[in-house]
């Protein structure tokens, strides 16, 4: 290879990792990851408050055939505990997960439902600009139920030290091949 060639080469590569590219192929890796771990696997390690009662709206109790004492719909279905209504409605109750209508999830994951599963995807990650991609929420009443959550169980949404090693080394393998001229 030529002096010039390998300029050439390089400048090529440059311009690669300026597009932002390989940042976004790690971020985007460790996006569906932690949309994975929040609210699939349910990895908050307090769980469920299991001994309070709770009044929780028809709208989100699937099947909901409940009759009042008259013989009349009522608006509200009792559950000994959310954890009691999480197993009535068909969902993992071993371990916490915020996933009941989906919709904080999708806000989070900047994700729509997919057609073919009917559950939504892990979405892709916001690009501000080639340098910076985020997570955001949008909505005001998605933001109050994320505080929630964290008031309630910790700080689940911050990096975990697996998924800031895998960015890293995703990042690291990114631009190499980029230098090398393989991508």
């Amino acid at each position: 290879m030529t002096t010039k060639e390998y300029i050439a080469s390089l400048q090529k590569a440059i311009t690669e990792i300026k597009s932002g590219e390989a940042l976004q192929r790690a971020a985007q890796s460790v996006h569906n990851d932690r949309v994975l771990r929040i609210f699939d696997t349910g990895s908050v390690a307090r769980g469920y408050q299991s001994t309070k009662p709770v009044w929780i709206e028809n709208k989100y109790v699937r099947n909901n055939r409940n009759k009042g004492k008259t013989g009349r719909a009522v608006k509200t279905s009792y559950f000994s505990s959310y954890k009691a209504f999480k197993g009535a409605i068909g969902f993992d109750n071993s371990s916490v997960n915020f996933r009941v209508t989906n919709d904080l999830q999708m806000d989070f994951a900047n994700s729509r439902v997919n057609p073919n599963s009917g559950k939504p995807d892990t979405g892709n990650v916001i690009k501000v600009s080639n340098y910076l991609f985020v997570e955001e929420i949008r909505s005001s009443e998605n933001m109050r139920k994320l505080k929630g959550n964290i008031a309630k169980f910790g700080n689940f949404i911050v990096f975990t030290s697996g998924e800031k090693k895998k960015f890293n080394d995703i990042l690291k393998f990114e631009l190499i091949a980029t230098l090398r001229g393989e991508r």
